[in-house]
């Protein structure tokens, strides 16, 4: 045991001087005192354990089969606290092959030159043919820890199940990950905290997606049951995963529900239901629920949609939406050791099922924007384009927002450049009100988000089902008509009855989506605004500061005010197709003295061409000369100071 320990803190010295010879040079103050504050955290928790082992004669880590692991992670106030795996055709379920190469969207992605972070139990292994590279000349996966947790040596299969659901290349084509050219960095679960801020700011292949498919059960390996105050709370681990969340805003942290659907324990909010554990309940990561999703015969229509019943079920005390969405986790077939392959559901399998996803989004707005969303937008956005389970409309306990639909999301991405819909990042300061008008014609139903990463919240005192709201910075979307306002969904408990939702003043998330499902046509106004003072981590934290949010809105009537969109009214690209030379021509009457920007992107991201224009006149022209561009599909983005639109060019 103690040549256990010593080799434990050895790994940790040697992974934090890893992380800090890798850092960025300009990594923010607020990241290095985090960091400061992890590894102390890990020696006091280290050191908690060992004490535990000693006085109780505890094991650190015992391995329950093949694919399943416990691990003795930490003790707070004399309670044991184990994590373990989260275990018991994905792509077409979520229609994310619809993205993928080939897919009938035409996009083609594969997560070309991006990474992501794996934590789990153990190395995965990087020699499976599914890792391989295009060129099969190299894997396309490191293993940055290479060591297990505790005493497990070799690779692990729970760890090489997970990375090829979200990256196998697809040698075995009913084993293809979501994206099937992405890298991968993978970690053991040990001193995760300090790692993710290390990988996220890291100065080579920085990661803006990681996947945690592991949690702390409601029963541990000594068979005892959590007390229940820790079920729904919002403990420290919630907390620094928010703090992570806000120092990094580009970072979404994708986590799995836990797999407790079935267990039952005394003192929860109602029955079957409050199951998540401490990092499931914190606000900005995305928590993933194990859905079951049968699909009608040659089509990718729904024939049922039911979460598995293994799957833990939230809400948090304070009734915030977790989880969040629903992926497909059930019999998901992936890779395993030895070049193998094997069929495991949980939502070990749901997360990396969204994870995968999630970049192959990333990589699409890339490619229109010239850079990457914010993890609110991204997280809103799905959370936006999800799937209502058949059950009925709206958030609940067990799906939360509903059924992660990758085709939907991209299709949102896509209209959002075509002024179809919106897909915005904005700032709210402190006091003010963001306000937009829109028409809609009678008809299809309309939907607006607004998302935002909020500061971390007072942790709970262990208090049982404790209902404060851990919401920081509460804004509120609002959409009006005639003097009718519609409100955003929120959940309800009732101690008789259970959950239930309804649409009203939603105090608790940190996303509201408000859905109109029988508009009438005419003009609406939507309006953000927020209650109380604005907090931040710039300077003195109790000054008054601002928010950033995103703002999605979609609906097939939805007509933009022209106000909106004046960089769009009466766009012409002309000639397109075109050789590379082509003019662009615009309404521009704005209030601004500020210069066109015109910068042109192809399809991987790459900025091809930059430049910025004098323009004072009522109609903007200017010609652009793409010298040597190869034939294909390119994004020019046009901006002219706060206004901006993008439009697609085709060279032949």
């Amino acid at each position: 045991m103690k040549k256990f320990l010593l080799l434990i803190t050895f790994l940790f010295a040697i992974s934090v001087g890893y992380s800090q010879n890798t850092l960025k040079a300009n990594v923010s103050n607020e990241n290095l005192e985090l960091l400061k504050s992890f590894k102390s955290e890990e020696q006091q928790r280290i050191s908690r354990v060992n004490a535990y082992t000693k006085s109780n004669r505890k094991v650190i880590m015992t391995s329950k089969d093949s694919l399943n692991y416990m691990h003795l992670y930490d003790v707070i106030d004399g309670v044991a606290l184990y994590k373990t795996t989260h275990n018991l055709g994905s792509a077409n379920a979520t229609k994310t092959s619809d993205l993928q190469v080939g897919g009938s969207l035409g996009l083609n992605l594969d997560g070309s030159g991006m990474t992501l972070g794996v934590w789990d139990f153990g190395p995965i292994e990087t020699g499976h043919p599914e890792f391989q590279n295009k060129t099969n000349t190299g894997s396309r996966v490191i293993n940055v820890d290479n060591t297990s947790v505790g005493s497990e040596t070799g690779f692990n299969d729970h760890a090489t199940h997970i990375s090829g659901t979200i990256g196998a290349k697809g040698v075995d084509a009913n084993a293809r990950g979501m994206a099937t050219n992405i890298n991968i960095h993978t970690y053991n679960w040990t001193n995760d905290k300090v790692e993710m801020l290390a990988a996220v700011n890291s100065a080579t292949n920085p990661i803006i997606i990681s996947n945690h498919s592991y949690g702390v059960p409601l029963v541990g390996e000594d068979k005892e049951k959590l007390p229940a105050w820790y079920m729904g709370a919002y403990t420290k681990d919630a907390r620094d995963m928010d703090e992570i969340s806000r120092n990094n805003p580009k970072y979404l942290i994708v986590t799995s529900a836990g797999n407790d659907g079935r267990t039952s324990y005394t003192g929860g909010m109602y029955a079957d239901f409050d199951k998540l554990t401490t990092d499931k309940n914190a606000k900005n990561n995305l928590v993933i629920a194990n859905a079951n999703p049968v699909l009608q015969p040659f089509s990718s229509n729904f024939k049922t949609l039911i979460i598995n019943r293994s799957s833990s079920q939230g809400p948090t005390d304070d009734l915030r939406v977790k989880p969040d969405i629903a992926a497909d986790g059930t019999d998901v077939y992936s890779t395993t050791l030895d070049g193998t392959y094997a069929t495991f559901s949980g939502t070990s399998m749901s997360a990396p099922n969204a994870t995968g996803t999630l970049a192959l989004l990333q990589q699409y707005y890339m490619q229109l924007h010239g850079g990457y969303m914010n993890s609110s937008t991204l997280k809103g956005l799905v959370c936006h384009t999800a799937v209502d389970d058949i059950a009925a409309p709206g958030p609940d306990p067990a799906f939360g927002w509903g059924f992660l639909d990758a085709r939907a999301s991209a299709e949102a991405i896509y209209n959002a450049t075509t002024n179809t819909a919106i897909l915005n990042e904005l700032n709210l300061a402190q006091g003010k009100t963001y306000t937009m008008k829109f028409s809609a014609i009678a008809g299809d139903k309309l939907k607006a988000t607004i998302s935002w990463t909020d500061m971390p919240g007072d942790i709970s005192q262990g208090e049982l089902n404790d209902p404060t709201a851990r919401l920081v910075n509460d804004l509120d979307l609002r959409i009006s008509k005639d003097g009718e306002v519609f409100f955003p969904w929120k959940l309800n408990f009732d101690s008789a009855t259970g959950f239930s939702n309804s649409k009203g003043d939603n105090t608790a998330d940190n996303i509201e989506i408000v859905e109109i499902e029988a508009p009438s046509s005419g003009e609406y106004t939507l309006t953000v605004s927020h209650k109380g003072t604005l907090r931040g981590n710039v300077g003195n934290v109790f000054t008054p500061q601002t928010q950033d949010f995103a703002l999605i809105v979609t609906g097939g009537n939805l007509v933009l005010n022209t106000k909106e969109n004046v960089l769009s009214n009466n766009l012409v690209v002309f000639p397109n197709p075109s050789q590379g030379e082509f003019t662009i021509s615009f309404d521009a009457h704005l209030n601004t003295n500020e210069d066109v920007k015109i910068s042109v992107y192809d399809t991987s991201g790459r900025k091809i061409y930059a430049n910025s224009f004098v323009n004072n006149s009522v109609r903007f022209t200017e010609t652009i000369k793409l010298d040597h561009a190869r034939p294909g599909v390119y994004i020019a983005n046009i901006s002219k100071g706060d206004s901006n639109t993008t439009h697609k060019i085709v060279i032949k």
